[in-house]
């Protein structure tokens, strides 16, 4: 192959990252972001087996983000909806609580898309069925996890504004 700006990448060059936990969420990524030099937009490319979810339920409040389905077909459990998705289908996802959203693959192969992401930072992500918040400062999620300067998941206690303050 000739020689290329190093902005251009090939998935080939890229190895899987494999993520799974308990019996739901299982995927295979390739995140072409860090290795093109992006630095404001996220794209990766996921594979999700039968049955499997990528994520929890989340939505963002700085960034947004999108799905191309390139192959197969599964569900995107949107706000309170369940919607079908098959390869053709493009999602977008603003920021905000009426966008929660997840992929589940509820075919019978494997479901495969492109994940694109605004990358802004600081950001806050909410998991409104378990309550839990997510904080991302220094870099924004999908991005270099040593760039972080704050990362930390939590379930926030309420207090009132001057709580502990003297």
């Amino acid at each position: 192959m000739t020689d290329r700006p190093k902005n251009f990448v090939h998935q080939d060059d890229i190895g899987w990252r494999e993520v799974s936990h308990g019996e739901n969420y299982s995927i295979r990524n390739k995140s072409f972001t860090m290795p093109s030099g992006a630095s404001e937009l996220g794209c990766g490319l996921f594979v999700q087996k039968p049955g499997k979810r990528a994520f929890p339920k989340h939505y963002h409040l700085a960034n947004e983000e999108a799905i191309y389905i390139l192959r197969g077909q599964g569900m995107v459990i949107y706000a309170d909806r369940n919607v079908p998705v098959r390869a053709g289908d493009y999602v977008s996802f603003p920021k905000g609580a009426r966008h929660a959203h997840q992929i589940w693959n509820n075919g019978e192969e494997d479901l495969e898309y492109l994940c694109m992401s605004t990358m802004k930072e600081p950001d806050i992500v909410i998991y409104p069925e378990t309550g839990k918040v997510g904080i991302f400062a220094g870099a924004a999620p999908g991005h270099n996890p040593k760039d972080m300067t704050y990362f930390k998941f939590f379930y926030p206690q309420e207090c009132e504004y001057w709580d502990g303050e003297k």
